[in-house]
């Protein structure tokens, strides 16, 4: 009995072994580091990206004198009367600073101002998850 358990041992070693010395995986390959991170084909460090940022003609706008000209996430919308407390809160309970335009007798929850598209593209996901899932972005615009 200990003599098969000596040889299968022994098998197993050698067999390992023979793996081992037979896989040269990373060393043949192996270039020069440079520091840079592995690039995943999506972005490329020389491609010119520009996020994508809407032309005026396809912005939703909102024409007004009363709102801080930018770019806003509209949360809500009422034809007469003024936003409820559970909108409020919520709005209150994710910190997102927000302001009621008024406008021919209607008024607008917003969300913002944020002086780009893309910042308030980031901000528009945690509107969604915690205050109204169809927000979307506006542009607030001096008449």
């Amino acid at each position: 009995m200990k003599n098969s358990y000596s040889k299968t041992t022994s098998f197993i070693l050698l067999s390992g072994m023979v793996l081992l010395l037979g896989c040269e995986t990373g060393t043949r390959n192996k270039g020069p580091v440079d520091g840079n991170g592995v690039d995943s084909g999506i972005v490329s460090q020389n491609s010119n990206y520009k996020p994508h940022t809407p032309k005026d003609s396809e912005m939703n706008k909102i024409f007004t004198n009363s709102g801080t000209p930018g770019y806003y996430i509209q949360v809500g919308y009422f034809k007469t009367q003024k936003p409820n407390e559970d909108i409020i809160n919520r709005l209150e309970y994710a910190s997102l600073p927000y302001t009621v335009v008024r406008k021919s007798g209607r008024n607008y929850l917003l969300v913002g101002a944020y002086a780009s598209y893309n910042k308030a593209r980031e901000i528009q996901g945690i509107a969604k998850e915690r205050v109204a899932e169809g927000a979307f972005i506006v542009k607030v615009v001096r008449p």
